[in-house]
């Protein structure tokens, strides 16, 4: 039986004024034209710009203001804590989506094994189509590759779904605690959870049938490339230390990092070590995420590897 329930959306903002005038008419137009019953969240994230007073003209919307800029993860949560429909669709802020995308994207929550699927994520400007994440390993750590504009797939099982634009089954999402807030400001949460899933055995799905286009990093361009490097490597360890299970995984993760560490300072990276010393300061917390995930693990690392790896890409 097809899923015939609401939808909910939840967008986070911040200072994003432009962003969602550009684009918050399309993900109006979309819900219309699916026709079915949702809700339309806008987290703003104390914005000084003009955003609100934008979204108090827009009746579709309702509108929820963090007490203080909390970002993405933590806004995203506050806004999937009071959705009401069994899935909620998370989208940024700088997305665009077309007429037809809803309804391919909610038919796959009659099957109860999906926790999230994502549609063509359409990035022009750098060639690629974020809803495909293919799983790649190298040198201790696992990293997800986007496919091509001129590659295409069938619905295919992804390594994470990407937190752009991704409908998530919102029991599974709570069961798994929301996004983890370890990661705030950015970057790793969405991948986080969809690696979560996968280890209980819940998938990630890609759906050809719908399309959204996404201004990659709109929201966070302004931010120094240096400080945006310091937060990637600090989440990238937290990631791995959180989630890798596989002996094997752990002991090459160790190794490589380790080689780094002895070898950065000949190119004086200073953002690497800085990473590694904020990551090593919540070591408290991943011990203990760690033990919160170990219960109801199904799946190994090299078995979500295996599925989500590259495989029935075709050009054209």
């Amino acid at each position: 039986m097809a899923y015939s329930g609401g939808i909910s959306v939840v967008i986070p903002t911040y200072n994003g004024e432009k962003l969602l005038r550009d684009n918050l008419p399309s993900v109006i137009d979309a819900l219309e034209t699916w026709g079915g019953e949702y809700e339309l969240i806008v987290v703003d994230d104390c914005s000084s710009d003009g955003s609100r007073a934008f979204l108090a003209s827009l009746p579709q919307v309702q509108v929820l203001v963090n007490p203080s800029n909390m970002g993405f993860s933590r806004s995203c949560n506050a806004g999937m804590l009071v959705t009401r429909h069994r899935v909620c669709l998370c989208v940024n802020n700088d997305v665009t989506m077309t007429p037809g995308c809803i309804a391919p994207l909610l038919a796959h929550f009659d099957d109860p094994t999906v926790f999230a699927v994502t549609p063509n994520i359409l990035v022009e400007r750098e060639g690629r189509n974020q809803g495909i994440v293919m799983a790649l390993y190298g040198k201790g750590f696992l990293k997800g590759s986007f496919a091509l504009l001129g590659e295409a797939s069938a619905e295919r099982e992804n390594l994470y779904a990407i937190g752009a634009c991704v409908a998530y089954d919102m029991e599974k999402f709570r069961a798994l605690g929301g996004f983890s807030e370890i990661y705030t400001p950015y970057l790793f949460e969405d991948v986080d959870i969809s690696y979560r899933a996968w280890k209980r055995g819940w998938r990630s799905l890609y759906e050809p049938g719908a399309t959204v286009f996404h201004y990659s990093s709109a929201s966070i361009g302004r931010t120094r490339k240096r400080h945006k490097r310091r937060i990637y490597f600090r989440n990238r360890f937290l990631f791995h230390w959180i989630n890798l299970t596989d002996p094997g995984f752990i002991a090459r993760n160790v190794f490589h990092t380790a080689l780094r560490l002895a070898v950065s300072f000949l190119w004086l990276d200073v953002a690497y070590y800085g990473a590694f010393i904020d990551a090593l300061r919540r070591v408290p917390a991943v011990v203990s995420l760690r033990r919160s995930n170990a219960s109801g693990i199904r799946l190994t690392d090299k078995d979500i590897l295996h599925r989500t790896a590259k495989h029935d890409i075709q050009k054209y």
